[in-house]
């Protein structure tokens, strides 16, 4: 079955393309990926594309519109140089990853009408996703129209947090208004979950772990017998870890100072674009150059790695408590898979957990999927990559072969 899955964003679109034979646990490799990147207009695009064969396609297209965009995506499926396709026939169901899903949708579900209605109205707590993403929807509709869609929710995974983890200290009518915490990076930390328990030869319903998903949005979750059941972000993508740019939990009396000062706009915009890394150390926002940087002496880049150290193992504790014990710490995603010296530097801080590492392990691992676990450790560390597109691929597998 030949999967297309998109994954839309506010300035770029990543797109994977697997042939998949079943519902399998050990991700393939997708037979084609391409990507779109873009800032501001349509008026300078970068076509990205591989093949599992090793065909590369790199250009500059002049696209007016998004729509247009995405046709030259799909075109390079059917490329007279490499073709992948023969038809866009071929591609038997298209999956979209929808990162706000509300209170309504608790699984993937067949994308109508009604579906992308929803979507649109949950766009008023995550725009700079499910309005892209609505738009990759209804482009594909266009190009693809006898297919199923199939929307899979970053929020769906969350569903099973208990009231205490969901309702927020605040004025019950705002909860009974849709306040409440709804946690996200579901779709990763579902994959994550099974991944992990494979590993480690375990049925996932007998297993207590926390997962560190840390990427540019970073947050943890616990997952208690293959479900979550507590996690770090909240309403929005903003609350929890310090992040790339985003500040993460901070005293809400800090807006109410603010908001004294400056106005709304400004206001969301240094919370989600100018704070967290970038904001305090003022160098980047990228951990290997925070590093570079305070390796060099640079003294505010070092303060930024010392408090992304400080609130992750601070929120790792709580998320320990949270379900009462651990079997398995997991990092997954860009920073998590790839900075040894972070983990190393969080693990020292749990070795009263029984949590130990070996140190040449943890170096030598670099997005690939380990156990970095010492021969004494009592809880197992592991490090995996996260395979988001294929997750959503195995969900429209699933889904289409119910429906």
């Amino acid at each position: 079955m030949k999967i297309l899955v998109l994954n839309c964003g506010s300035s770029s679109l990543k797109s994977s393309l697997y042939d998949l034979k079943n519902h399998e646990k050990k991700p393939p490799a997708p037979i084609w990926e391409g990507q779109l990147q873009w800032t501001g207009r349509f008026s300078d695009v970068a076509l990205d594309t591989k093949t599992n064969q090793g065909q590369k396609l790199t250009k500059k297209i002049n696209a007016a519109t998004f729509d247009a965009a995405l046709s030259e995506l799909i075109a390079s499926l059917m490329q007279k140089e490499s073709p992948v396709l023969a038809s866009i026939d071929e591609i038997d169901a298209v999956g979209h990853r929808i990162v706000h899903g509300g209170k309504v949708y608790r699984d993937s579900v067949l994308i109508d009408h009604d579906v992308k209605s929803k979507i649109r109205q949950f766009a008023a707590f995550a725009p700079l996703h499910n309005f892209p993403a609505l738009q990759g929807i209804e482009a594909m509709e266009k190009l693809i129209r006898k297919k199923p869609q199939i929307a899979v929710f970053d929020t769906a995974f969350h569903h099973s947090l208990p009231m205490e983890a969901t309702v927020y200290p605040v004025p019950y009518h705002w909860y009974e208004q849709g306040v409440q915490r709804f946690g996200f990076h579901g779709i990763s930390y579902h994959y994550c979950s099974e991944r992990a328990a494979d590993m480690l030869q375990r049925d996932v319903k007998t297993l207590k772990m926390v997962i560190c998903h840390l990427g540019a949005g970073a947050s943890l979750c616990a997952v208690m017998n293959g479900k979550s059941h507590d996690t770090t972000m909240g309403f929005t993508p903003l609350e929890g870890l310090m992040m790339n740019t985003r500040s993460g939990t901070i005293d809400p009396g800090i807006i109410l100072e603010r908001l004294k000062k400056t106005d709304l706009d400004t206001l969301s915009h240094e919370l989600y674009r100018e704070s967290g890394l970038w904001g305090v150390s003022g160098v980047s926002s990228d951990m290997r150059e925070i590093l570079k940087s305070a390796h060099e002496g640079h003294q505010r880049a070092q303060l930024a790695f010392d408090m992304y150290i400080h609130r992750l193992s601070s929120c790792i504790g709580s998320m320990v408590a949270s379900i009462a014990g651990i079997d398995a710490l997991v990092y997954t995603a860009g920073i998590g898979e790839n900075t040894p010296v972070l983990r190393k530097k969080v693990c020292e801080r749990f070795a009263f957990l029984g949590i130990d590492i070996d140190p040449d392990l943890n170096d030598q691992t670099k997005a690939r999927d380990a156990d970095i676990s010492s021969k004494n450790a009592k809880v197992r560390t592991l490090v995996i990559h996260t395979e988001e597109a294929f997750e959503i691929a195995r969900e429209c597998w699933r889904m289409v072969k119910r429906a």
